[in-house]
């Protein structure tokens, strides 16, 4: 297509304007965090305080790796945080004083009344985005959504609180504000339902007319009379589950307390790398897309030009534009050297749990391996304690 000379002018200005806006610096806006948690105002019933279990959050990994290098990832330390994130909000909820007991489980509990799992969909440092997701033992759906915080200078300086803990604030927040709106014998029937549920997990067939599933949704049919022995052992089997959870949790809490401080660290240099990685690619760009104009610009004015002056003012246009476009290239591998920098940080993060000791019925019971590897584990000790306590009956 031909364009008249005035229309190539008008693009070649609107191509400056947009450079020139390329070029401007941003203002970093220095807040701090303002939606703290709220704190219940009325007293609950104990019958209806609901247990939380919230399961380590996806890490976000892409699975190819050129997908990881683009996104800046390093696995060990992303998947060091999804336990971090996930312990974090523990706190934040445990403190609020709204909830029961709040833990930390490597995989779904069906001991709990309410369950919560996530994902992070970008960490660099200088902003975090998860998405949260929670259900109660009913299958009613609470919470599906995305949250998104950006730290900034500032939230590095003082220690008090995390960089992001508008996030951790405004889901305990949501999920306040849900639970508020719920009548006493919809949180009883929430708390029945989670009893059912983690007995049927233990004895599909013992309990297999007392629950009616239909699709996610899980409602009450029947419930056991007062006094049955099988409920006893049930619930006897239930405070074994939670023993293992809670040492498990002295778990998650060691290594979060240790993780706290070189985590902090570590993303406070990310924060400077995100920022600077951001501001060099837009520099690069900006000196790219300028040595492109200038070319292009000054091949078409010497091929305009009927003068020996203007064919040479038009040829020094073009080497400098030449020059500018290599001068962006050196720019752009300079943000791959920082890009190179950030997959080469610390990697020493661990993801090994020592073995748990526990004593189960006077033997002693050693569990190894990765912390879903022991609750797996654990969960089958418990099921094959609970049918050799109904054979011992049955004899």
């Amino acid at each position: 297509m031909i364009r008249s000379r005035n229309a190539h002018r008008t693009a070649l200005l609107g191509l400056i304007l947009a450079l020139s806006h390329a070029g401007c610096t941003t203002t970093e806006v220095v807040k701090a965090n303002s939606t703290p948690a709220t704190q219940s105002q009325e007293m609950t019933d104990p019958e209806l305080v609901l247990d939380i279990g919230i399961i380590e959050f996806a890490p976000g990994i892409p699975e190819s790796e050129g997908e990881i290098e683009k996104a800046l990832i390093v696995p060990e330390v992303r998947r060091a945080e999804s336990r971090f994130i996930a312990y974090h909000l523990r706190n934040t909820l445990e403190q609020t004083g709204n909830w029961g007991a709040v833990r930390v489980t490597p995989e779904q509990s069906k001991a709990v009344d309410l369950t919560i799992w996530g994902e992070i969909l970008l960490s660099d440092g200088e902003t975090l985005q998860v998405r949260v997701t929670a259900r109660d033992a009913t299958g009613t759906l609470w919470l599906d959504e995305e949250y998104d915080d950006n730290a900034s200078k500032f939230s590095y300086r003082q220690t008090r609180e995390d960089p992001f803990q508008d996030i951790y604030n405004a889901v305990a927040n949501d999920l306040l504000a849900y639970r508020d709106k719920l009548a006493a014998d919809e949180l009883r029937n929430i708390r029945t339902v989670a009893a059912l549920e983690f007995a049927s997990s233990l004895s599909p067939e013992s309990f297999e007319g007392y629950l009616r599933r239909s699709g996610d949704r899980v409602s009450v049919l029947q419930v056991p009379a007062d006094g049955d022995p099988m409920v006893q052992r049930i619930d006897r089997i239930k405070e074994r589950e939670f023993l293992f959870v809670d040492t498990l949790d002295d778990y998650y809490d060691r290594f979060y307390r240790e993780m706290a401080a070189p985590y902090r660290d570590w993303r406070q240099y990310t924060y400077d790398e995100a920022v600077r990685l951001r501001q060099m690619e837009a520099q690069s760009r900006k000196r790219l897309l300028t040595g492109i104009a200038l070319v292009a610009g000054g091949l078409a004015a010497g091929a305009r030009s009927e003068t020996y002056a203007g064919q040479v003012a038009a040829a020094g246009a073009a080497v400098g534009g030449i020059g500018a476009i290599r001068s962006g290239l050196e720019r752009r591998r300079d943000a791959e050297v920082h890009a190179a920098s950030l997959r080469e940080l610390s990697e020493s993060m661990g993801q090994e749990i020592t073995p748990i000791v526990l004593d189960v019925e006077g033997r002693t019971v050693e569990l190894k391996g990765t912390a879903d590897n022991q609750y797996g584990k654990w969960r089958r000790i418990l099921k094959d304690i609970y049918q050799r306590d109904n054979a011992q009956i049955a004899e």
